[in-house]
């Protein structure tokens, strides 16, 4: 028995070794899944048939899951809900093609876990029924109810981990580039919710070669996406045709989005052609001169920077030196600024983005605190620090663009807050009352020598392209 146990156990550690192996160096899940299926069910079989499992085995197998389920929900808690621990990694390599990792992994919201889960569920139903034994049923059914309650407590702290919490970005949609559903916004939409035109434009180009390549800021997204319905002749065709490709770069081959930490890369790079957006960060304009590229911004509309807290937060309005002295770390409790007796949770964004360029421009000599941040898990990386994003939490503060937050609708029940005695409406902006009003930007590379970008250019700051802007929700340059 205890050979038979010890050579099962080898076998099995030595079969995660080559999983984990074929894992790490990139091989395709789809090659390496099934051979070791194939071998794990060939293994089973011919234990099953030479009676080299029995009860005890059995026993053994299953309160080792047992006790690994056990161990790794308790780990789970400590780590809050982040399965990246490197604690928890080792309960993963040498248990992988055991019950506790796959069992555990078809709880995950990815197709390839529910079939790692089938199949494994499929091996154990195999065994299962080949075993004799009446007391193997009571067994196993004390055995699962206790995995189940450990399933239950997993899910719920890793579905409340802080990378859920504060993550925003870093799911599935755009390509993990876009914290707002953008349905409606594309080109190809149907029906549309971008700002159409009820007339061919002076400026139309027929060609798909001649078509400047767009990127730029989530809350321009919808902006560019109608100038290019707008003024791309086909461009509806062209970005369906292209993603019936099985792989679709960017989110589209000429209305592309990256947002604005990739937009400036890819723009001085030369995979783009235009960006629109705030102003450049430091780095983003070090890059560009290391690159020996100069920015050529064109500001084509108006937008605000706005503070926002909960909708039941009793304060209305801030001034500019207590909003410093906020995110600077003096003050710290909303009693302090005229609100409840509670800690102020003073939310930054990512470094690079629109909004945090803007706010160290705010901040002028005043630094900035360190920010909140959360755990993540990038790839074979390990586990790195992301800046964690506004959540509606008592005593939250957060800042971004006027038309992010009323527009797009990515955050609901927020308040925005009177800078200074004056609130962030579109009559503010427009009459230039509102303090924190900034520059809707679009940005190329100086002496382009595309002359379409120009024609675009020219385009934005036509009587069309400035109603396209204020009818999206942005204020225009002029009356």
């Amino acid at each position: 028995m205890k050979n038979i146990a010890k050579n099962y156990i080898l076998i099995n550690i030595l079969l995660s070794i080559i999983n984990m192996g074929l894992l790490m160096t990139g091989t395709d899940f789809w090659y390496w899944f099934p051979l070791l299926n194939a071998l794990l069910l060939v293994l089973w079989y011919f234990l099953v048939v030479r009676n080299s499992i029995d009860n005890k085995l059995f026993s053994f197998y299953l309160y080792l899951t047992v006790g690994v389920f056990l161990l790794f929900s308790l780990l789970l808690k400590l780590k809050g809900g982040q399965l990246s621990s490197p604690i928890l990694l080792l309960l993963f390599v040498p248990l992988f093609p055991f019950l506790p990792f796959l069992l555990f992994a078809v709880l995950l919201p990815e197709p390839v876990y529910y079939l790692i889960g089938a199949t494994l569920l499929l091996h154990c139903l195999i065994l299962f029924i080949c075993l004799k034994g009446n007391n193997i049923f009571k067994q196993a059914l004390t055995g699962l109810l206790a995995i189940g309650l450990c399933c239950v407590f997993s899910i719920h702290t890793y579905s409340n981990r802080d990378e859920i919490k504060y993550g925003g970005h870093g799911f599935k949609y755009m390509n993990g580039y876009s914290s707002t559903d953008f349905t409606g916004y594309h080109v190809y939409s149907e029906p549309t919710k971008l700002v159409t035109l009820d007339h061919v434009p002076e400026t139309y180009i027929t060609e798909e070669s001649d078509m400047p390549i767009m990127d730029g800021a989530e809350a321009c997204y919808p902006v560019y996406a109608a100038v290019a319905k707008a003024i791309y002749k086909d461009i509806d065709k062209i970005e369906l045709e292209y993603l019936k490709q099985d792989k679709v770069y960017y989110n589209g081959k000429i209305v592309t989005f990256t947002n604005t930490v990739r937009g400036y890369d890819r723009l001085v790079d030369g995979e783009c052609d235009m960006l629109f957006g705030a102003r450049p960060s430091k780095q983003q304009i070090d890059y560009a001169t290391s690159m020996n590229v100069e920015y050529e911004l064109t500001e084509i509309g108006k937008e605000a920077f706005v503070f926002f807290v909960e909708k039941d937060n009793p304060v209305d309005s801030l001034t500019s030196e207590q909003l410093r002295a906020i995110y600077h770390g003096d003050i710290t409790n909303w009693k302090d600024v005229g609100g409840k007796n509670e800690k102020i949770v003073a939310f930054q964004r990512p470094e690079g983005s629109g909004s945090q360029t803007m706010m160290l421009y705010f901040m002028k000599d005043v630094s900035l605190k360190e920010p909140k941040t959360y755990e993540k898990f990038s790839a074979m990386g390990g586990i790195v620090k992301q800046v964690a994003n506004y959540n509606n939490e008592d005593g939250a503060l957060g800042y971004s663009f006027r038309y992010f937050i009323e527009g797009l609708m990515e955050e609901e029940n927020v308040k925005l807050l009177g800078i200074d005695g004056v609130a962030p409406t579109i009559e503010n902006i427009k009459n230039g009352s509102y303090p924190l009003t900034t520059g809707l930007y679009c940005i190329t590379r100086a002496n382009d020598p595309n002359p379409n970008v120009r024609k675009v250019l020219d385009f934005l700051l036509s009587e069309d392209g400035q109603y396209i802007i204020e009818q999206t929700g942005y204020a225009p340059l002029s009356e």
